[in-house]
């Protein structure tokens, strides 16, 4: 047998996920092209060089407040790096730790619990730092209606500082990427701002985001790259439309990945997205990037999620809100390996045509009833931060 072990578990653990293929298989593992950890120098410089914006110190300089948004589990971001380089750099401004506040930027997740705190920030901040959790219900300030007729709520802690700085990733979503002002919103927006938004804004959906930014005051941003093993292999930083846009250049380059030209079974993780089953779509990244389909009638996909916290839940989006829907049927024939949840839990998120496994071994058996010798597989072990890059085939391993 072919063995290939898989990250699996963001936030809970260092486990990997083994799985096994018939030796008869053409195994092909698909990465991303990745690069190694830029470490502390990389992070100093890339705050000393910002993007369309002075240093962090330099402009900072003169306020009296700052507040810093930043991403819950659902998103691999490593604040616990960031954030004391942010927090020297807001110091050499003149704002002491008192001034400051750490929003988490929840959009409509859960709220996180001490225990995430310490998890996503460190010990240290949690004891000593001023912490919020974004409410998408309550405590929002109006700041106006968007260009397309989108009222924006935002934080209002956020609102209440002079500083205002995402602190969270550049990570591909498909036809366009994560990062810069999607912290503010819908991350730290009202509910009815977020559900307009998802409704109503569609193919101008970056545009209408960096203007939501600016209509609140965002100011600066901080957000990194991650490889497959979450290390920092790139960050940008700086005013929030100049820096995002450096971000994208680089993750074109940096999460790029060879999609095959066809395949019979492809096996799509949800790492590092893989907390929760509300998350596991985002495992399908790499294909719904690709310029070409490389799946026939007859293959079979293969999605892959932990799901430590089980369904998980978005009060816009999940099951059973308006904006969900009911689940469509998929194109294909279409597995899900989840330990963390069960058959009704899948079915509430993917509908009665995808089966559901809780092990490998399960997977195996039901693609061995339809897939033969010479099967070619891929695997994107990192699926939802990789992306399709069309212009080459990926290497067996």
């Amino acid at each position: 047998m072919n063995k290939l072990a898989i990250p699996w578990g963001a936030w809970y653990g260092q486990d990997k996920l083994v799985l096994d293929f018939p030796d008869t298989w053409n195994l092909t593992t698909c990465r991303m092209h990745g690069g190694p950890d830029i470490g502390d120098e990389g992070i100093r410089a890339a705050l000393a060089q910002p993007c369309g914006a002075p240093p962090l110190r330099e402009y900072a300089r003169g306020r009296r407040s700052a507040a810093i948004l930043v991403d819950d589990l659902s998103r691999p971001t490593p604040a616990y790096r960031l954030l004391p380089y942010v927090l020297e750099e807001l110091a050499a401004a003149g704002i002491g730790r008192d001034a400051m506040t750490i929003v988490f930027a929840l959009a409509a997740h859960r709220p996180m619990t001490r225990e995430d705190m310490v998890k996503k920030v460190g010990l240290e901040l949690v004891q000593t730092m001023r912490l919020i959790n974004h409410n998408a219900y309550e405590n929002l300030e109006f700041v106006g209606y968007s260009s397309r007729g989108i009222p924006i709520h935002v934080n209002r802690e956020l609102m209440s500082c002079e500083v205002r700085l995402a602190l969270g990733m550049i990570t591909p979503r498909g036809s366009m990427f994560g990062g810069g002002a999607k912290l503010l919103l819908p991350g730290a927006c009202g509910h009815q701002t977020i559900m307009l938004t998802h409704r109503h804004v569609h193919a101008e959906l970056r545009d209408h985001i960096a203007e939501a930014g600016r209509m609140a005051g965002l100011g600066y941003v901080v957000n990194a790259l991650l490889n497959e093993d979450l290390g920092i292999m790139g960050m940008v930083a700086g005013d929030p439309d100049a820096a995002f846009a450096r971000g994208c250049e680089l993750g074109k380059q940096l999460y790029a990945t060879p999609m095959p030209q066809r395949l019979d079974v492809g096996v799509f993780n949800a790492f590092p997205k893989d907390t929760e089953l509300v998350q596991a779509p985002l495992a399908l990244v790499p294909l719904h990037s690709s310029a070409h389909d490389p799946f026939h009638d007859g293959s079979t996909i293969v999605i892959c999620s932990a799901c430590p916290e089980g369904l998980g839940w978005h009060s816009v989006m999940g099951p059973g809100t308006a904006l969900a829907g009911r689940p469509g049927k998929p194109s294909r024939r279409t597995l899900l390996l989840s330990p963390g949840v069960n058959r009704w839990d899948a079915q509430a998120k993917f509908g009665p045509a995808v089966t559901h496994c809780t092990g490998w071994s399960q997977v195996m058996d039901i693609l061995q009833e339809h897939h033969g010798d010479g099967t070619t597989a891929g695997v994107f072990p990192a699926g939802a931060i990789q992306m399709a890059d069309a212009g080459s085939q990926g290497t067996s391993r």
